[in-house]
């Protein structure tokens, strides 16, 4: 009798419980190359011609500082008059008129990695070009700004679809960036997030890499990037040589390249494209300021002779006394870059 009692006990209480909880699903996988989040970007802050010319010369004062610290000279500009675009073309990329920004994020290995979307504002059934645009620097240092090249005007007046990723972990994106590493990767997969806005034309892909970002453009075309013909200026291709003229560069590679402390001439080799010429696979426009203090242009023409020797398809420019953003030589630089990427338009 008291053992049924308990047991009856027992089966009222547990048939008067709550039920257990549904479990919650697990989040689906990221897919490389999906679009997580679109936003329109800021309002273009420089709204007249002075606050233009003010920003040009805090920037080139600026320049001259950071050559100073690491041992270098580099004499401002007496006048900035030949290095300004005209009242007319700055009003005309102010008003951006028929164009648009926007600040993207997308997965690349599972993380969600930020970066910028310039384009035609009227995309209905068209298939238009696309340009890739690999930033310098490391970290925040070079980042990516929405009105940067007054938001690419000059490529997408030409009918150019612009993107340009922050590389991971960079503008509140996830990861952490390895100057040349898994962050390639995100470069990959800007492909399959292009061919999602259904408005690129996957035929037309070109990559222009600058500084850091000549680095990852020749890395991706070593990991298969498919590009019909790739730019790059103040090129990086060897990366030892780097820091034998700027020592500071170490501390970069240390803190960011995985493996650097241990096998350092491994790690850069995978990253300097001087070492592996034959992997390259798109034409290259090669570009350099002949007095470029960040990246020796000694470095751009070893490459071309490496290219040459292999018989590979190149271009290569040296623009007597710039510097490594070119400067004195920014618009003839752009129009080189616009016309030789339609040169290996399909």
């Amino acid at each position: 009798m008291g053992t049924f009692a308990s047991a009856l006990v027992l089966t009222v209480l547990a048939a008067g419980s709550p039920p257990a909880p549904a479990a919650t699903p697990a989040p689906a996988p990221r897919v490389d190359g999906a679009l997580i989040e679109q936003t329109p970007c800021p309002p273009n802050p420089l709204r007249t011609y002075e606050q233009y010319v003010e920003l040009r010369r805090s920037r080139l004062a600026s320049e001259v500082e950071a050559a100073k610290r690491e041992g270098f000279r580099r004499d401002m500009p007496a006048d900035l008059t030949p290095l300004l675009i005209s009242r007319e073309d700055f009003a005309k990329r102010i008003a951006y008129e028929g164009f648009e920004c926007s600040r993207i994020r997308y997965a690349s290995d599972g993380l969600a990695v930020v970066g910028y979307l310039w384009k035609p504002r009227d995309t209905a059934g068209k298939k238009l070009p696309l340009m890739i645009y690999l930033r310098g620097g490391n970290r925040d240092f070079g980042a990516v700004s929405p009105w940067m090249l007054s938001g690419f005007y000059k490529y997408v007046s030409e009918g150019f679809v612009v993107l340009a990723p922050q590389y991971r972990g960079v503008d509140g994106g996830e990861g952490k960036e390895e100057f040349g590493g898994a962050d390639v990767h995100d470069v990959l997969n800007l492909l399959p997030l292009a061919r999602s806005l259904g408005y690129v034309d996957s035929d037309n892909v070109f990559i222009q890499g600058w500084s850091r970002g000549s680095m990852e453009a020749l890395v991706a075309l070593k990991a298969g990037f498919a590009a019909n013909a790739v730019a790059i200026g103040g090129c990086v291709v060897d990366l030892d040589q780097e820091t034998d003229k700027r020592p500071a560069m170490a501390t970069v590679y240390s803190e960011l390249i995985p493996g650097y402390a241990e096998r350092p001439q491994e790690v850069l080799r995978q990253r300097s494209a001087l070492q592996w010429p034959e992997k390259i696979t798109a034409p290259l426009l090669l570009l350099h300021g002949g007095a470029d203090w960040r990246v020796d242009p000694a470095q751009t023409l070893a490459f071309a002779q490496k290219l040459q020797a292999l018989g590979k398809p190149y271009e290569l420019v040296i623009y007597e006394g710039d510097d490594h953003g070119l400067t004195r030589n920014g618009p003839d630089a752009d129009r080189r870059v616009i016309e030789f990427f339609r040169r290996h338009m399909r």
